[in-house]
């Protein structure tokens, strides 16, 4: 069992010469992180949107339309600064809003099918690429990578503010 590398001093004392990863898996999941954000900027730059607008776009097209009020608090923004992300994501073409015929105050944002489609078409290659990456995995290798994958996204949820989201098993939400 490793000791964990950092603690406060540690951190007050050396910010610009800490090693963030400190053995070949951690320096991997690094890099996994820093070509995750790059592959979000040429994707928010080829869709002309900004990160932020980028970030509500995914949420719309990973878990359906959603009310503005829960778009807000998975980006950990105002109400005001999510009217502004979508009121840019509508005038770009990328969302409508949807008023509910039940309740005509309730509106559900909902990502438009073309811009859906263009983003799938911007990551088709990476998902192919991935997609046989994991299709190479035999069934031991793939319990062990989806194992670690699972712990490491739980220490995210558990250490980022605002990142509880229901846990996936084996497809099942939790």
């Amino acid at each position: 069992m490793r000791t964990p590398p950092f603690s406060s001093s540690s951190l007050a004392d050396a910010p610009r010469s800490l090693q963030i990863a400190s053995d070949r898996v951690g320096q991997q999941l690094q890099q996994i992180a820093v070509q995750t954000r790059k592959a979000a900027g040429h994707l928010g730059s080829a869709l002309g949107i900004n990160q932020t607008d980028m970030a509500a776009l995914e949420h719309l097209i990973s878990d359906g339309p959603l009310p503005p009020t829960e778009l807000a608090a998975r980006l950990s923004v105002t109400t005001a600064g999510i009217t502004q992300v979508i009121d840019r994501l509508e005038s770009a073409g990328h969302v409508v809003r949807e008023r509910q015929l039940n309740d005509k105050r309730r509106v559900l944002v909902r990502p438009v099918p073309a811009s859906v489609a263009s983003v799938y078409q911007h990551i088709a290659p990476m998902l192919n690429g991935l997609t046989a990456v994991l299709d190479a995995l035999d069934g031991q290798d793939r319990v062990v990578v989806e194992t670690f994958l699972a712990q490491v996204i739980e220490v995210y949820r558990s250490t980022l503010p605002g990142s509880a989201s229901p846990t996936v098993e084996n497809g099942d939400v939790r």
